[in-house]
């Protein structure tokens, strides 16, 4: 048995969100373009024979059962009967609270490594059943790429793969509580399906478009109470972005710039502002899942 591994942890954006309507669960029906990028935490995974541990080089991130990627360890080794347990570090570079979906990536990149970890023979579907119980993103991190979320997000559709090598990420340093985000919509929106089209349609020669139209619902809440996300936005378009949308529910930013020369100017600008960002290029499914342990 491997003594230990490392995993890739990857971020992700959303291209779209629709917020719908409350269910009766208390969670909000929502329909998501999720995109998964080239940003990553790293976990390194050690087996142990005295139990489960987590620890994490940022202070923000919980090191105890309530941490994502341990509550992912637990409910494996429970559900599967696993012997002997784990030690789980947690490397992190995606933001904490930004709508990249770090924690859920986490979870989902702990159930991957503890399995191959731990030799385990765990059916897909007991994956996707033990990630659905963890968080509404999880789901999707077991397949990455370019996916639909359905239901409160946990539905996922694989959809043909989008690339953009021209994304900028970019954070105003704070973070942005999801529940808050939800809470704050002062109405709810209806499903329309010409917005889904641009995801729908391919270029003459195969390759898939960039999206015409990106937009989130969660905006509407978000932006008021936290203007800063809202002048990120606002920098991103000044600086050249054809498109610049909040990921998640915040407080993340990405932007869509025609070229590397645009992307390579505006983050110079951005890095004399002292503010934090990332050039990213979107990650398709099998490279995804070809570069989640690494060699």
């Amino acid at each position: 048995m491997a003594s230990s591994l490392v995993v890739k942890s990857y971020g992700k954006i959303n291209w779209t969100l629709d917020v719908l309507y409350r269910r009766n669960d208390g969670f909000h029906e929502i329909r998501t373009i999720y995109q998964t990028v080239s940003l990553c935490d790293r976990l390194e995974l050690s087996y142990s024979a005295h139990g489960l541990s987590v620890e994490c080089d940022d202070p923000r991130v919980p090191c105890n059962d309530s941490n994502l990627a341990y509550r992912a360890a637990a409910a494996l080794k429970q559900r599967s009967g696993a012997g002997g347990g784990a030690r789980i570090r947690i490397e992190k570079h995606i933001p904490v609270g930004g709508g990249l979906g770090g924690g859920s990536s986490n979870a989902a990149a702990a159930l991957i490594g503890l399995a191959r970890l731990w030799k385990l023979e765990v059916p897909l579907d007991l994956l996707f059943e033990i990630s659905r119980d963890l968080g509404s993103d999880v789901p999707f991190f077991l397949i990455g790429g370019t996916a639909l979320g359905a239901g409160r997000g946990e539905e996922i559709y694989p959809l043909q793969d989008l690339r953009c090598d021209n994304l900028l990420l970019v954070n105003p340093g704070t973070s942005v509580s999801t529940a808050s985000a939800y809470q704050g919509l002062k109405r709810l929106t209806t499903p329309d399906s010409t917005r889904i089209i641009p995801f729908t349609l391919l270029a003459a020669n195969g390759i898939r478009k960039l999206p015409l139209e990106v937009w989130n619902d969660l905006e509407e809440s978000v932006l008021v109470s936290n203007p800063e996300i809202d002048h990120i936005k606002r920098r991103l378009k000044a600086l050249g972005a054809r498109q610049a949308l909040m990921s998640g529910s915040g407080a993340t930013v990405f932007g869509v710039f025609e070229n590397s020369a645009e992307i390579q100017s505006a983050a110079r600008a951005l890095e004399s502002e002292g503010i934090w960002y990332e050039h990213v290029v979107t990650l398709d499914r099998a490279d995804y899942q070809g570069s989640v342990f690494e060699s």
